[in-house]
Protein backbone atom coordinates (compact mmCIF):
# COMPACT_ATOMS: atom_id res chain seq x y z
CA UNK A 1 0.00 0.00 0.00
CA UNK A 2 1.18 3.49 -0.96
CA UNK A 3 1.77 5.79 2.09
CA UNK A 4 1.30 9.37 1.53
CA UNK A 5 2.94 12.47 3.27
CA UNK A 6 0.54 14.56 4.34
CA UNK A 7 0.90 18.15 2.59
CA UNK A 8 3.09 20.61 4.82
CA UNK A 9 2.03 23.96 4.40
CA UNK A 10 3.78 26.72 5.40
CA UNK A 11 2.64 29.31 7.95
CA UNK A 12 3.13 32.23 5.94
CA UNK A 13 0.06 30.70 3.71
CA UNK A 14 -2.17 29.51 6.79
CA UNK A 15 -1.50 32.86 8.75
CA UNK A 16 -0.27 35.59 6.12
CA UNK A 17 -3.87 36.30 4.27
CA UNK A 18 -5.29 36.66 7.46
CA UNK A 19 -3.06 39.26 8.89
CA UNK A 20 -3.57 41.00 5.68
CA UNK A 21 -6.85 41.55 5.19
CA UNK A 22 -7.39 43.21 9.23
CA UNK A 23 -4.50 45.16 7.89
CA UNK A 24 -5.94 46.55 4.91
CA UNK A 25 -9.59 46.67 6.82
CA UNK A 26 -7.94 48.83 9.52
CA UNK A 27 -6.40 51.06 7.05
CA UNK A 28 -9.80 51.50 5.31
CA UNK A 29 -11.85 52.05 8.72
CA UNK A 30 -9.14 54.77 9.44
CA UNK A 31 -9.44 56.33 6.19
CA UNK A 32 -12.79 56.10 5.97
CA UNK A 33 -13.47 57.73 9.59
CA UNK A 34 -10.84 60.43 7.88
CA UNK A 35 -12.78 61.41 5.06
CA UNK A 36 -16.27 61.25 6.88
CA UNK A 37 -15.20 62.98 9.96
CA UNK A 38 -15.78 66.66 8.29
CA UNK A 39 -19.14 65.56 6.96
CA UNK A 40 -20.54 63.86 9.93
CA UNK A 41 -19.43 67.86 11.43
CA UNK A 42 -21.41 69.21 9.06
CA UNK A 43 -24.39 67.21 9.51
CA UNK A 44 -24.57 67.64 12.77
CA UNK A 45 -24.46 71.40 12.87
CA UNK A 46 -26.90 71.71 10.20
CA UNK A 47 -29.31 69.31 13.11
CA UNK A 48 -28.13 71.47 15.67
CA UNK A 49 -29.23 74.39 13.68
CA UNK A 50 -32.63 73.18 12.30
CA UNK A 51 -33.95 72.06 16.01
CA UNK A 52 -32.75 75.81 17.07
CA UNK A 53 -35.41 76.80 14.39
CA UNK A 54 -37.71 74.36 15.36
CA UNK A 55 -37.57 72.62 12.05
CA UNK A 56 -37.80 69.10 12.79
CA UNK A 57 -38.31 66.63 10.08
CA UNK A 58 -41.95 64.78 10.22
CA UNK A 59 -42.04 61.57 11.20
CA UNK A 60 -43.42 58.95 9.04
CA UNK A 61 -47.13 57.85 9.91
CA UNK A 62 -47.34 54.05 9.89
CA UNK A 63 -49.97 54.65 7.52
CA UNK A 64 -47.08 55.86 5.07
CA UNK A 65 -45.62 52.40 4.87
CA UNK A 66 -46.52 49.59 2.16
CA UNK A 67 -46.65 46.51 4.41
CA UNK A 68 -48.68 47.74 6.96
CA UNK A 69 -51.64 48.87 4.74
CA UNK A 70 -50.82 45.95 2.30
CA UNK A 71 -52.03 43.39 6.02
CA UNK A 72 -54.94 44.90 6.41
CA UNK A 73 -56.22 42.71 4.13
CA UNK A 74 -55.26 39.70 5.63
CA UNK A 75 -57.10 37.65 7.88
CA UNK A 76 -54.78 36.39 10.51
CA UNK A 77 -52.57 39.68 10.88
CA UNK A 78 -53.47 42.42 13.52
CA UNK A 79 -54.01 44.89 11.30
CA UNK A 80 -56.98 43.34 9.85
CA UNK A 81 -60.00 45.34 8.63
CA UNK A 82 -62.57 44.00 8.98
CA UNK A 83 -66.46 45.61 8.74
CA UNK A 84 -69.64 45.47 6.65
CA UNK A 85 -67.79 46.21 3.65
CA UNK A 86 -64.62 44.23 4.42
CA UNK A 87 -64.96 40.28 4.46
CA UNK A 88 -62.89 37.58 6.33
CA UNK A 89 -61.10 36.29 3.57
CA UNK A 90 -61.84 33.26 3.61
CA UNK A 91 -65.00 34.08 4.92
CA UNK A 92 -65.29 31.26 7.26
CA UNK A 93 -61.59 31.99 8.93
CA UNK A 94 -60.73 30.33 11.66
CA UNK A 95 -57.25 31.56 13.72
CA UNK A 96 -54.76 28.58 13.87
CA UNK A 97 -53.60 28.97 17.52
CA UNK A 98 -55.70 30.20 20.13
CA UNK A 99 -54.82 30.30 23.96
CA UNK A 100 -56.78 30.31 27.19
CA UNK A 101 -56.49 33.69 29.21
CA UNK A 102 -55.93 32.12 33.03
CA UNK A 103 -57.90 33.53 35.96
CA UNK A 104 -56.12 35.28 38.14
CA UNK A 105 -57.19 37.68 40.72
CA UNK A 106 -56.77 40.29 38.31
CA UNK A 107 -58.98 38.93 35.63
CA UNK A 108 -61.94 35.88 35.39
CA UNK A 109 -62.09 34.28 32.56
CA UNK A 110 -63.83 31.28 34.58
CA UNK A 111 -65.56 30.38 31.03
CA UNK A 112 -62.31 29.37 29.48
CA UNK A 113 -62.57 32.02 26.65
CA UNK A 114 -59.59 32.00 23.92
CA UNK A 115 -58.13 35.09 22.02
CA UNK A 116 -54.90 35.48 19.66
CA UNK A 117 -51.64 34.88 21.67
CA UNK A 118 -50.43 38.22 21.15
CA UNK A 119 -54.06 39.49 22.37
CA UNK A 120 -54.41 36.92 25.34
CA UNK A 121 -51.08 38.11 26.46
CA UNK A 122 -51.92 42.13 26.22
CA UNK A 123 -55.42 41.19 28.26
CA UNK A 124 -53.52 39.99 31.29
CA UNK A 125 -51.32 42.60 31.13
CA UNK A 126 -54.10 45.12 31.15
CA UNK A 127 -55.86 43.23 33.78
CA UNK A 128 -53.02 43.39 36.24
CA UNK A 129 -52.81 46.83 35.86
CA UNK A 130 -56.29 48.11 36.03
CA UNK A 131 -55.95 46.10 39.64
CA UNK A 132 -52.90 47.47 41.05
CA UNK A 133 -54.43 50.86 40.01
CA UNK A 134 -57.57 49.94 41.97
CA UNK A 135 -60.34 49.84 39.28
CA UNK A 136 -61.05 46.46 39.45
CA UNK A 137 -60.92 42.98 38.27
CA UNK A 138 -61.74 43.06 34.66
CA UNK A 139 -64.21 39.99 33.16
CA UNK A 140 -64.21 38.11 29.91
CA UNK A 141 -67.64 38.17 28.47
CA UNK A 142 -67.15 37.15 24.91
CA UNK A 143 -63.98 36.76 22.84
CA UNK A 144 -63.14 34.59 19.65
CA UNK A 145 -66.22 33.77 18.17
CA UNK A 146 -66.32 30.84 15.06
CA UNK A 147 -67.90 31.78 11.74
CA UNK A 148 -71.00 29.35 12.84
CA UNK A 149 -71.48 30.75 16.14
CA UNK A 150 -71.85 34.34 14.51
CA UNK A 151 -74.31 33.34 12.13
CA UNK A 152 -76.24 31.91 15.07
CA UNK A 153 -76.00 35.02 17.37
CA UNK A 154 -76.49 37.15 14.43
CA UNK A 155 -80.01 35.03 13.76
CA UNK A 156 -80.77 35.19 17.67
CA UNK A 157 -80.14 39.19 17.51
CA UNK A 158 -82.43 39.02 14.43
CA UNK A 159 -85.14 37.93 15.97
CA UNK A 160 -85.12 39.72 19.12
CA UNK A 161 -84.54 43.32 17.89
CA UNK A 162 -85.62 42.62 14.16
CA UNK A 163 -83.29 43.21 11.30
CA UNK A 164 -82.50 46.57 11.88
CA UNK A 165 -81.90 46.41 15.50
CA UNK A 166 -80.13 43.35 14.72
CA UNK A 167 -77.59 45.07 12.13
CA UNK A 168 -76.46 48.05 14.43
CA UNK A 169 -75.84 45.48 17.59
CA UNK A 170 -73.95 42.03 16.09
CA UNK A 171 -72.36 41.54 12.90
CA UNK A 172 -72.97 39.21 10.06
CA UNK A 173 -70.91 35.91 10.32
CA UNK A 174 -67.48 36.63 8.10
CA UNK A 175 -67.56 40.06 8.87
CA UNK A 176 -66.75 40.05 12.93
CA UNK A 177 -63.82 41.29 14.45
CA UNK A 178 -64.32 38.87 17.52
CA UNK A 179 -64.19 35.66 14.81
CA UNK A 180 -60.44 37.15 14.07
CA UNK A 181 -59.22 36.11 17.76
CA UNK A 182 -58.29 39.93 18.13
CA UNK A 183 -61.24 40.76 19.93
CA UNK A 184 -62.80 40.56 23.55
CA UNK A 185 -65.70 41.92 25.48
CA UNK A 186 -64.76 43.16 28.63
CA UNK A 187 -66.83 44.35 31.94
CA UNK A 188 -66.04 44.63 35.54
CA UNK A 189 -68.98 42.80 36.96
CA UNK A 190 -68.61 44.41 41.03
CA UNK A 191 -68.96 47.90 39.48
CA UNK A 192 -72.52 46.49 37.07
CA UNK A 193 -73.51 47.85 33.40
CA UNK A 194 -71.67 44.79 32.20
CA UNK A 195 -72.45 45.16 28.22
CA UNK A 196 -74.22 48.14 28.81
CA UNK A 197 -73.22 51.45 27.10
CA UNK A 198 -73.48 52.52 30.76
CA UNK A 199 -70.08 50.34 31.33
CA UNK A 200 -68.32 53.79 29.43
CA UNK A 201 -69.50 55.75 32.69
CA UNK A 202 -68.05 53.39 35.94
CA UNK A 203 -64.90 53.51 36.96
CA UNK A 204 -63.77 50.35 35.36
CA UNK A 205 -64.65 51.54 31.89
CA UNK A 206 -63.25 54.90 32.14
CA UNK A 207 -60.23 53.33 32.80
CA UNK A 208 -60.31 50.85 29.73
CA UNK A 209 -61.02 53.94 27.57
CA UNK A 210 -58.33 55.80 28.78
CA UNK A 211 -55.52 53.41 29.09
CA UNK A 212 -56.34 50.39 27.15
CA UNK A 213 -54.22 51.81 23.91
CA UNK A 214 -51.05 51.35 26.63
CA UNK A 215 -51.26 47.73 26.65
CA UNK A 216 -52.23 47.64 22.25
CA UNK A 217 -56.18 47.92 22.38
CA UNK A 218 -59.10 50.29 21.46
CA UNK A 219 -62.44 50.73 21.80
CA UNK A 220 -63.75 49.98 18.12
CA UNK A 221 -67.12 51.25 18.46
CA UNK A 222 -67.09 54.81 19.96
CA UNK A 223 -69.72 57.21 20.52
CA UNK A 224 -71.02 59.19 17.67
CA UNK A 225 -69.01 57.03 15.31
CA UNK A 226 -71.83 54.82 14.19
CA UNK A 227 -71.91 56.57 10.62
CA UNK A 228 -68.85 55.30 9.75
CA UNK A 229 -68.41 51.96 11.80
CA UNK A 230 -72.27 50.32 11.29
CA UNK A 231 -72.19 49.96 14.86
CA UNK A 232 -73.80 52.01 17.92
CA UNK A 233 -71.91 52.61 20.92
CA UNK A 234 -69.95 49.81 22.52
CA UNK A 235 -67.63 50.77 25.47
CA UNK A 236 -66.70 47.49 26.08
CA UNK A 237 -65.79 45.93 22.87
CA UNK A 238 -61.99 45.92 22.59
CA UNK A 239 -59.87 45.05 19.74
CA UNK A 240 -56.27 44.32 19.97
CA UNK A 241 -54.08 46.16 17.46
CA UNK A 242 -50.73 45.73 18.57
CA UNK A 243 -48.66 48.86 20.82
CA UNK A 244 -47.43 50.66 17.54
CA UNK A 245 -50.87 51.48 16.37
CA UNK A 246 -52.66 51.72 19.24
CA UNK A 247 -50.43 54.30 20.05
CA UNK A 248 -50.39 56.16 17.19
CA UNK A 249 -54.26 56.07 17.25
CA UNK A 250 -54.53 57.72 20.71
CA UNK A 251 -51.96 60.49 20.13
CA UNK A 252 -53.90 61.24 16.88
CA UNK A 253 -56.85 61.26 18.09
CA UNK A 254 -58.33 59.06 15.74
CA UNK A 255 -61.55 57.76 16.70
CA UNK A 256 -62.28 54.48 14.35
CA UNK A 257 -59.64 52.32 12.19
CA UNK A 258 -61.69 53.16 8.60
CA UNK A 259 -60.56 56.91 9.37
CA UNK A 260 -57.02 55.55 10.44
CA UNK A 261 -56.17 53.76 7.18
CA UNK A 262 -59.04 56.15 5.13
CA UNK A 263 -61.01 53.36 4.14
CA UNK A 264 -64.15 54.39 3.21
CA UNK A 265 -67.22 54.37 5.78
CA UNK A 266 -68.76 50.98 6.46
CA UNK A 267 -72.21 51.81 7.88
CA UNK A 268 -74.07 49.38 5.94
CA UNK A 269 -73.65 46.29 4.20
CA UNK A 270 -72.95 46.08 0.08
CA UNK A 271 -76.63 44.46 -0.14
CA UNK A 272 -77.81 46.67 1.73
CA UNK A 273 -76.59 49.32 -0.18
CA UNK A 274 -77.98 47.59 -3.10
CA UNK A 275 -81.64 47.24 -2.30
CA UNK A 276 -81.93 50.66 -1.37
CA UNK A 277 -80.69 51.94 -4.49
CA UNK A 278 -83.06 49.48 -6.29
CA UNK A 279 -85.58 50.13 -4.32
Amino acid sequence: MHNSNPVKRSPIFIFGPPIVLSILGVGLLVQSGTVASPKLEIITEQITINEAQGRVPPTPSLTDYLYPRSTIDVANQPYVVVNKLRTLNPIDYAPSNLVVMPSSESLDNSRKLVLAPSAANALVLMAEQMLAEGYGQLFVNSAYRTYDYQRQLFESKTKQYGLAGALLRSAKAGHSEHQTGLAVDVSVPAQGCAIMTCFGDTEGGKWVAENSWRFGFMVRYEEETTAITGYSYEPWHLRFVGQELASEYSENGIHTLEEFWSLPAAEFYLEEITQSTND
